[in-house]
């Protein structure tokens, strides 16, 4: 094939060696099938800033590019042309970081290979068959299906969150339909819990992004809808080991469940007090208790141009 501009010069510099195909293009890059040393792989080449339909809004980049050089933070700040350097360099870096950090960690993502420019080399996902996995949201599930590929889900965000990370952005269209299992890719837009207040947010936005979609082949599955909040909150306390799977209601919710149940003691034992008074009392009110109402809901490094990691031999 007519070898992308994009990434056409890694192949005359001996980086890869062949591109076989454009497999994706996503809101901030383009993947490609490559081969490198006899193996195929799969290079993500980030868009320029201009060309990205995904905007870096305030929610995801709160914490991030954080430096104790004060001359790089004012450029940060100012939007210069070397402080939309670091910026860039940050938001490269930080899916790298990312991969590694889950990856090590036993999450289910593409293994990271090196990081050169502005092209993240990386595992090529593939089905069963060995041809470039399909997207979650490609196929159609019978409701057990859907309830298994759930509950595989959850566990691969809980492992994320384990690292101290939120995807950011996840849906069906980020889940690939793995041999090994459903696979998250596209992290570019990861979430440091640590550093950013709208981790909890984020987090129950997610999950059910990824349970609405998949209630449709088994409409059960919306009792997990807001299985988010209770994970994170899991997450705050320290309790992420006892979590044996998603939870069907937040916390709130079961706190306004206790607050009616105790309404309903107070009126039984108003209704028992009254028993045997005169008809001019009168009996107990009968209002119906209000329904609960549940929400709707490490420092990126300066890297210069050579590869943020040696590629492995073979790869």
């Amino acid at each position: 094939m007519q070898k992308p501009d994009g990434i056409s010069h890694l192949v005359e510099e001996g980086i890869i060696d062949a591109v076989h195909s454009r497999l994706m293009s996503g809101k901030e890059a383009t993947v490609y099938v490559v081969e490198r040393g006899g193996h195929m792989g799969a290079a993500k080449v980030y868009k320029a800033p201009d060309d990205r339909t995904f905007k870096k809004v305030s929610s995801y980049t709160e914490g991030r590019n954080q430096t104790r050089n004060t001359r790089d933070r004012r450029a940060m700040a100012a939007k210069s042309a070397y402080g939309k350097g670091l910026l860039e360099e940050g938001w490269h870096d930080m899916e790298f970081r990312a991969l590694r950090a889950a990856f090590a960690a036993g999450v289910r993502v593409p293994e990271p290979y090196f990081l050169h420019e502005d092209v993240l080399f990386m595992e090529l996902v593939v089905d069963g068959n060995g041809a470039p996995a399909a997207r979650l949201a490609d196929f159609t599930f019978s409701a057990e299906q859907a309830t298994k590929l759930h509950l595989e889900i959850f566990w691969q965000v809980k492992g994320l969150l384990e690292t101290g990370r939120v995807h950011g952005d996840l849906s069906a269209y980020n889940v690939l339909m793995g041999a090994r299992g459903p696979t998250i890719i596209d992290l570019p837009q990861v979430v440091d819990v640590a550093k950013n207040n709208n981790a909890g947010q984020i987090l129950r936005r997610d999950l059910r992004n990824v349970t609405e979609h998949l209630a449709r082949f088994d409409a059960r599955l919306l009792r997990f809808a807001d299985a988010g909040h209770a994970l994170f909150q899991h997450y705050v306390h320290g309790t992420l080991g006892t979590v044996t799977g998603p939870e069907e209601s937040a916390p709130q919710s079961r706190r306004a469940g206790r607050r009616g149940r105790d309404a309903e003691r107070g009126r039984a034992g108003r209704d028992k007090g009254q028993r045997g008074l005169g008809p001019n009392r009168g009996g107990a009110a009968t209002t119906a208790p209000r329904p609960a109402n549940a929400e709707r809901g490490g420092d990126p490094g300066r890297r210069n141009n050579k590869s943020r990691s040696r590629a492995p031999a073979g790869r």
